[in-house]
């Protein structure tokens, strides 16, 4: 791998997707009346080549833990569902529980997992909470090309590089997915180029690293202000939740009220 020299820098914005739904947003309206929000998951067999892995792993689960209450606030205030109602569940077995498969979307650019789901598992779950539909939020490793810039802004690496990422999932009854969302952006990066290794010794090649455990920690619990900032909740939740609240509205005619509240639910409905 060598350095990349960048002369001219592009400024286009690329588009944002919001999500994708697999049936027609009014059916989706009519079918997913009551929201249930499950426990972020973290899938532990991805590929997280990092070389303390367990670590790696044991650190998303426990700054995921109780995260999913600020994204059901964040769903109620785009009011876009009669009812939300947290599943509270343990991640780990309800991801045991619920994941039949995986397959790996794209092998380079792009790279994401994508899962199928236990018919009975997810049954099971609508029926004990009456919910229509579940959403999930699963954390996964992938490795996948990426460019990677310097401080400067001025060089760049293009590598394949191992990194954590999203896939936003809102499963039916019956287990078929019903809207997906996979952000381009990585949710927490586990491997960056040495631009200044490479510069200070002379070298033409650029060598990948890998984070370290703290440096992965203060990222996964930086607050969105920055280190100095005001707001607790830490960025990278905040914005993954922000993309999923936003995409996921089907646009109801008598959603949820901002206080939470709900007239109808999968309780009353007919």
């Amino acid at each position: 791998m060598r350095i990349v020299l960048a002369f001219l820098l592009t400024a286009g914005l690329l588009g944002c997707t919001a999500g994708t739904f697999q049936v027609p947003q009014d059916e989706f309206r009519q079918q997913v009346r009551t929201l249930g929000v499950a426990p972020v998951m973290v899938d532990a067999r991805s590929t997280i080549t990092h070389p303390e892995r367990s670590e790696v792993v044991a650190l998303l689960r426990r700054h995921s833990s109780a995260r999913e209450e600020r994204l059901i606030d964040m769903l109620k205030e785009e009011r876009g569902f009669f009812d939300i109602r947290r599943i509270p569940e343990r991640p780990r077995e309800l991801f045991d529980d619920l994941v039949k498969g995986r397959s790996l979307a794209d092998e380079a650019e792009g790279a994401q997992y994508t899962y199928s789901f236990d018919r009975q598992a997810v049954q099971r779950i609508s029926e004990q909470y009456r919910i229509d539909g579940l959403l999930m939020v699963i954390l996964n490793g992938v490795e996948r090309q990426e460019k990677r810039w310097d401080r400067t802004r001025m060089n760049y690496l293009e590598a394949p590089y191992n990194s954590i990422v999203a896939t936003a999932m809102v499963v039916g009854r019956s287990g078929e997915i019903l809207w997906e969302f996979a952000p381009e952006e990585v949710f927490l990066s586990l491997q960056y180029p040495d631009f200044d290794e490479a510069y200070h010794n002379k070298m033409e090649a650029v060598r990948l690293k890998y984070i370290t455990l703290d440096g992965l920690e203060r990222t996964l619990a930086e607050p969105r202000g920055g280190i100095v900032g005001h707001s607790a909740f830490p960025r990278v939740y905040y914005d993954l939740f922000k993309k999923i609240s936003e995409g996921l509205k089907p646009g109801f005619i008598n959603p949820l009220r901002k206080s939470g509240g709900s007239e109808t639910s999968a309780d009353t409905k007919d």
